[in-house]
């Protein structure tokens, strides 16, 4: 009978191999897992002021940056803790273990639009750069007759402030 098929054979063997392997695991590693655990989600948002040694200096305006960008995480941290500890309390819950965080892209609103200004508004890292000038004529009323362009100047700009936002997950548990 083998010899007639060795495949039906092979797979009634293969059954038979999986289920003593199912017999040997443990009872609680069968087990279903437990129930998922509340979570409570919240957002903080922390920003710093931009202050650097030099406003006219690229490097000086990007350290300076730097500097906020790594103040201003650690308040967005704190900031999404606290609000997540008002959430649970307005639920009923107590606030566990951050379980997950990601960063919450800022809105293209605002000075620089950030997160634009933040990176530099004359291309990343670049705070400093040339702005072209123009020698504009008016009529009588106020209205614009002629533009002409006149050169350039070197200007930087400092972004105001520097934000953080990030989403942040927590474990809650009832009280």
């Amino acid at each position: 009978m083998s010899g007639q098929h060795p495949s039906r054979l092979s797979v009634i063997l293969a059954l038979a191999v999986v289920a003593a392997a199912l017999a040997a695991v443990p009872a609680a590693a069968q087990a279903p897992s437990p129930t998922p655990t509340q979570t409570i989600t919240a957002v903080g948002i922390g920003q710093v002021k931009v202050v650097p040694t030099d406003r006219t200096s690229n490097d000086a305006i990007a350290k300076a940056v730097k500097a906020a960008e790594d103040q201003a995480t650690p308040k967005a941290i704190a900031d999404g803790r606290a609000r997540g500890a008002e959430l649970a309390a307005a639920a009923g819950l107590t606030l566990g273990r951050l379980l997950s965080v990601a960063d919450t892209p800022s809105p293209p609103f605002g000075p620089f639009y950030p997160p634009y200004g933040q990176q530099g508004t004359f291309g990343p890292g670049r705070f400093c750069g040339n702005v072209a000038r123009y020698k504009v004529k008016r009529d009588a009323q106020g209205r614009v007759v002629s533009r002409k362009r006149v050169g350039t100047r070197r200007t930087c700009r400092v972004p105001p402030s520097v934000s953080a936002s990030l989403t942040m997950t927590f474990e809650a548990s009832s009280p």
